[in-house]
């Protein structure tokens, strides 16, 4: 520790350095949209799950909501690695999870657009844990072999490379991300793997205008931040208008509605 002006201070280790270069080379040129959106039913079918038993978040929901609007729109599902353009076959969503450093880790769900949202939320909740895990061995994995690059252009060299490869994007970050802050109203962030990601705050009642008449409704603001390279605004309009409509129409609930009451309980 070093005493500078009376503060102190301490190197970074070589986990920290490798995730700060991992920043600097998933920087895309990014610009922002948001988007409020009305969740009053979405919390009424939230409710109605939990007094059935089933463990169902509004980060189900959207990551869902996500992976439908995507698949409706295929001409926004692609990820640019080099000078090449691909169009995946399907969407797997990579969900930011809790985490014990800066850059928290990535749970890929793979097949998003063609998995129940029962089946999603199960997968999330057993996931998690298994992810976070792994974060903290390759943490220590980096503090303890990371030095043999000690030069971070070498780091960020090494990674501009591996990010030519689709398949390293792809366990990294899926085809498309997804972050949720639920302590926070909105959140963006420009800093990503993929053509875009989808970021949310908290849902929660808030005034809104209803034909001129101050209302109480249930919302959320979604937040879609996208690689100007890839998509422009009206590619990321088009998308926050796709999940607020999965969101707002119910177009979730029949997918879980169809499936036994004995099934939708956890034992």
């Amino acid at each position: 520790m070093n005493n500078i002006h009376g503060s102190e201070g301490r190197r970074l280790d070589y986990a920290e350095r490798w995730l700060r270069d991992g920043f600097a080379v998933c920087r895309p040129p990014a610009f922002c949209q948001s988007l409020e959106v009305e969740m009053t039913r979405a919390k009424r079918f939230i409710d109605r799950a939990k007094e059935q038993g089933i463990r169902l978040t509004y980060t189900h929901l959207m990551v869902r909501a996500a992976a439908v609007a995507l698949a409706g729109n295929p001409e926004l599902h692609v990820i640019v690695c080099g000078n090449r353009v691909y169009r995946p076959a399907r969407v797997d969503i990579g969900l930011s999870v809790a985490g014990e450093m800066f850059m928290t880790p990535v749970l890929v769900i793979e097949g998003a657009d063609r998995k129940t949202l029962r089946t999603i939320a199960d997968e999330i909740v057993a996931r998690t844990p298994e992810i976070q895990d792994a974060s903290r061995k390759m943490a220590s994995l980096l503090r303890h072999w990371g030095w043999l690059l000690p030069f971070g252009f070498l780091r960020r060299a090494l990674l501009r490379l591996l990010r030519q490869f689709p398949q390293f994007r792809h366990r990294g970050s899926g085809t498309f991300q997804v972050s949720i802050v639920p302590g926070v109203d909105t959140f963006a962030t420009p800093v990503f793997n993929t053509a875009a990601i989808l970021t949310a705050g908290s849902v929660r009642e808030r005034i809104v205008a209803e034909h001129g008449v101050p209302v109480a409704r249930w919302t959320v603001h979604l937040t879609c931040s996208a690689d100007h390279r890839v998509w422009d605004g009206r590619a990321a309009q088009q998308f926050l208008h796709a999940v607020r409509d999965v969101l707002e129409t119910g177009a979730l609930e029949s997918g879980l509605a169809t499936e036994s009451e004995a099934e939708l309980r956890y034992e």
